[in-house]
């Protein structure tokens, strides 16, 4: 079975995270199929980057978008189109979603069995455009992010380019809600979450476990609420101290923050980590704690399983179907007061956790059962 994916998410040498769900989906289906990734790049300039000290400097920010030094996968055929979207993309969606569509047509098809586009905007919706005359079936994985954030332009073409779908794949059953409310139909959507690389989480690990350390993984960012988390620790006992991995645009704003409440001694910024380096740290942390204002299918949770970890999280998008069990981990409601999640916090902390249990429910997530599921539904909607 041949197959090409179409995703702008793409591990890249300066965004090494960004799409990394959809490079180890592509390493554990290529087990099963001849698969190639294709990634669009938007060679249209952003506001950010025609300011005075960018244009003076030779657009370093627009250089280093637009030509990536991507990720590559021993033995996968990895490639990029290139298109230029309108400089104002808000309410000009179908036009942005057409551009990309036309460069799309230089893709050769010739033997190519199905076509797996991942996100909504912009590359389902032209790959729906690209293949509206033509037979390939098409696949479409939505996961969260482009669900959540649909903006009313991407809404108005969205149920047409779903039609041309064979597949519509939401990886939480939250989101296959959201999808039919958008007006896609029911009978194509087949949930299958995204897995984890259960391979880097398997060699045995001797760091110990300290029982006063939670820990935060990921992008910070207003939707994560990790202010609510500092303040929250704020209101526990003076032992109980939080690591947060991870960065982004309110690192500086949350290290003020940790300031001003005294917290100094008590939160420890790490940064990015490799991707070697997360097992090590969900292993060294007593619970994984997930605030969200909304998720699809956070990886991190299952990471997290993985290692015998449990998470407390909001009860939002995914999040109770991924910690189906009050043996995993606690779910808190959304609004969530930082008083409520101190004594949340503190009645996990002093649980004593089956983490066997924990892990054994996390191998079921693995990205090769994962890719099974994938693989039998290519084979469905292509025979």
């Amino acid at each position: 079975m041949k197959v090409i994916v179409i995703s702008h998410l793409w591990p890249r040498s300066q965004a090494p995270h960004l799409g990394v769900f959809v490079a180890e989906q592509v390493v554990a289906l290529s087990k099963l199929c001849d698969l190639s990734v294709v990634v669009p790049i938007d060679r249209t300039f952003r506001r950010e980057e025609v300011k005075f000290r960018e244009v003076v400097k030779g657009f370093p920010e627009f250089r280093r978008r637009t030509h990536p030094e991507l990720a590559t996968v021993p033995g996968i055929a990895l490639s990029t189109v290139s298109y230029r979207s309108p400089l104002r993309r808000e309410g000009h969606e179908l036009n942005a979603a057409q551009r990309l569509a036309d460069s799309l047509r230089t893709v050769d098809i010739k033997g190519v069995d199905l076509i797996h586009a991942h996100t909504l905007f912009p590359d389902a919706i032209a790959a729906s455009l690209w293949l509206r005359d033509k037979s390939i079936p098409l696949a479409v994985t939505a996961h969260g992010s482009d669900v959540h954030s649909v903006r009313p332009g991407v809404l108005k073409i969205l149920p047409r380019s779903l039609e041309r779908a064979d597949a519509i794949i939401p990886v939480s059953g939250f989101l296959r809600e959201r999808l039919i409310s958008f007006g896609a139909n029911s009978e194509k959507l087949h949930v299958i979450p995204n897995g984890f690389p259960a391979d880097h989480f398997s060699a045995p690990i001797t760091v110990e476990r300290d029982p006063n350390k939670i820990a935060f993984l990921g992008r910070l960012t207003d939707i994560k609420r990790i202010d609510l988390l500092i303040r929250a620790l704020a209101l526990l006992d003076a032992k109980i101290t939080l690591q947060i991995a991870g960065d982004g645009p309110l690192r500086k704003k949350l290290e003020m923050l940790v300031n001003n409440l005294g917290l100094t001694k008590r939160v420890t910024f790490l940064g990015m980590l490799g991707r070697d380096q997360i097992p090590t740290f969900l292993s060294s942390v007593a619970l994984l704690v997930l605030v969200s204002q909304r998720e699809g299918w956070p990886t991190v949770v299952f990471e997290s399983f993985a290692c015998g970890t449990p998470v407390l999280a909001t009860s939002v998008g995914g999040l109770p179907e991924a910690i189906a069990s009050p043996n995993l981990g606690v779910l808190v409601p959304e609004d969530v007061t930082p008083r409520r999640l101190a004594a949340e916090l503190r009645t996990a902390l002093q649980r004593n956790w089956d983490r066997q249990t924990i892990r054994l429910y996390a191998r079921e997530y693995a990205w090769d059962k994962i890719a099974v599921r994938t693989f039998e539904l290519y084979r469905q909607i292509i025979y």
